[in-house]
């Protein structure tokens, strides 16, 4: 009886001869790290961002005119959108007197005079900004490059906080009757919707 008991030992030990027992902590420690959206957005903000926005911008004068007259024609030739149903960008940039400026609520927004726009153009200043119209207005920030929508949806934000950043403290200091020139980005589905500038950059004319 004591040798039956002996080998049955034995059997059941070898399956754990050849494993490797590791610790809980090791596992966490050896886990690739998670997606890093602020890092991300710092790593293409300076050398491609802004450059981009730079070079793509159109006057807001031409293409607010023509979103309103004719949508899908301006969509096609000032638009930019990465696949069939994605929303549309448009990025501008302009000039304008400030008639208004909408503080009462956290996503707040600026009214501009633009010569030769019918309307005020809204921009938001924040400090709430609604939507991704930074990151949905880059080629290169592409939905196919991310792990997940999370990833995708980590990235958009950390790019807008970076907008917010950079023109905060210039949106605080300007008052109504100021003339201020700012660029950033228009997202729209279709003519439908409201004309609202994402602005990358804002500041006061001649400051």
């Amino acid at each position: 009886m004591d040798r039956r008991i002996a080998w049955i030992v034995l059997a059941l030990a070898l399956p754990l001869s050849g494993c490797k027992i590791v610790q809980i902590a090791d596992q966490e420690a050896n886990a690739p790290a998670g997606f890093d959206a602020a890092a991300y957005a710092d790593g293409i903000w300076t050398d491609e961002v802004l450059p981009y926005f730079s070079e793509a911008a159109r006057p807001v004068d031409e293409v607010v005119p023509a979103i309103t007259g004719d949508f899908a024609g301006a969509a096609e030739t000032y638009g930019y959108r990465p696949g069939e149903g994605s929303p549309w960008s448009f990025v501008v940039s302009g000039t304008g007197r400030v008639l208004a400026k909408n503080t009462e609520s956290r996503a707040g927004t600026m009214d501009v005079a633009v010569e030769g726009v019918e309307e005020p153009v809204v921009v938001q200043i924040g400090p709430v900004i609604r939507g991704n119209g930074v990151r949905d207005a880059l080629p290169f920030v592409a939905f196919k490059d991310f792990t997940n929508q999370l990833e995708y949806a980590n990235a958009g934000k950390a790019l807008t906080a970076l907008a917010l950043d950079n023109f905060a403290t210039n949106a605080e200091a300007v008052a109504v009757g100021d003339t201020v020139t700012f660029s950033g980005a228009i997202t729209m589905t279709s003519a439908s919707d409201r004309i609202l500038v994402t602005p990358i950059s804002l500041e006061k004319a001649g400051s």
